[in-house]
């Protein structure tokens, strides 16, 4: 007895299919849903992988575009067990092993979305109000900042933060961009997993 085998269609074949054809009926919400499906389960594969680790990490999500394909967006997880320095395109998380906490840190955009959003904040929704205050923070160099001292003030490898890691990059984007004020960001919510 033969078995048909379905092929499963590369990244590739769909992306240019997809181009061919835009009006797949599939709106932004629909992709945006589509592809959050699987977001939690990766992060708990990083997780998984890293369980001889005994304290706190951190998971990141970077997000890169394809260079040959516009219409394709890939996501990486990582781990690491220092903080990691804020880029665009990132999502950054915390897991504490030993009670099973995550930890949502911080996420920035795209560069073109950050300078939008920090050149039109009266046009913000509210809803996306946290999103506004981590670009304004990280350009202001308060981001990274802040959650060091939040999580790793005093340790012995600490280093002192007046020369920030990334202090040149973000003199250079807050020079491209208003110098509107901002605060400190507020503490993160602590989802249970």
């Amino acid at each position: 007895m033969k078995y048909k085998m379905n092929k499963k269609h590369t990244v590739g074949e769909e992306a240019v299919k997809r181009l061919m054809n835009p009006d797949t009926g599939q709106g932004i919400v629909d992709t945006q849903r589509e592809a959050d499906k699987e977001y939690f389960e990766e992060i708990k594969k990083c997780i998984a992988n890293h369980t001889s680790w005994d304290k706190p990490f951190y998971i990141l999500t970077i997000h890169k575009k394809e260079q040959l394909l516009e219409n394709v967006v890939r996501r990486y997880f990582f781990a690491r067990q220092s903080l990691p320095t804020p880029q665009w395109d990132q999502t950054v998380w915390r897991y504490d092993p030993k009670n099973g906490d995550l930890q949502f840190i911080w996420v920035l955009p795209d560069e073109n979305t950050a300078k939008w959003l920090a050149g039109n904040p009266q046009q913000v929704y509210k809803e996306h109000g946290e999103l506004l205050q981590f670009v304004m923070d990280f350009l202001n160099k308060k981001l990274y900042r802040f959650y060091h001292n939040k999580f790793h003030k005093g340790e012995p490898e600490c280093t002192d933060l007046l020369d920030s890691p990334y202090s040149e990059q973000c003199s250079r984007a807050a020079e491209a961009l208003s110098n509107a004020e901002s605060t400190a960001p507020s503490p993160s919510k602590i989802i249970t997993t």
